[in-house]
């Protein structure tokens, strides 16, 4: 494993854990969590749609790291199959910057039918006292709205 994959790797597993913590407002930071929030993130914003370009609400999103790290915690599309997705790490990758996959599937697809796709971005980490790099994408599924 190369030293970058491995640093990433290793502080998206931190952000991953401090996603989880119980604070106030939601995330890390709060009268129960015992690590600080994450110091930078990056956003990442989409649209989910069928082969016809027609929305798909209640796909489940996420982003998805190399070496299979997530980097936030999943999310549904609303009903226009929009979705946003914020990773956040503690400490900045090589270049500020990291490949990642944004993944959608299908949340309760047909007995024995997963269906699943993703795009590769870009994303460009920022400190958190700055407004996040914001990363807009489209991933088409082969599914019935």
């Amino acid at each position: 494993m190369t030293s970058s994959r491995c640093w990433f790797y290793c502080t998206v597993i931190v952000g991953t854990l401090l996603s989880s913590c119980d604070g106030d407002g939601g995330g890390c930071g709060g009268r129960t969590c015992p690590f600080a929030e994450p110091r930078y993130h990056a956003v990442v914003r989409g649209v989910v749609v069928d082969l016809n370009d027609r929305p798909l609400a209640g796909i489940y999103t996420r982003v998805k790291a190399p070496d299979e790290a997530r980097s936030g915690v999943g999310t549904l599309t609303d009903q226009q199959g929009r979705f946003t997705a914020t990773a956040q790490v503690d400490v900045l990758p090589p270049g500020d910057t990291v490949s990642a996959w944004v993944r959608a599937t299908q949340a309760n697809p047909p007995p024995g039918a997963v269906i699943s796709d993703s795009v590769r971005v870009l994303l460009h980490f920022k400190p958190r006292a700055e407004p996040a790099a914001v990363v807009e994408t489209t991933i088409r599924l082969p599914v019935t709205p």
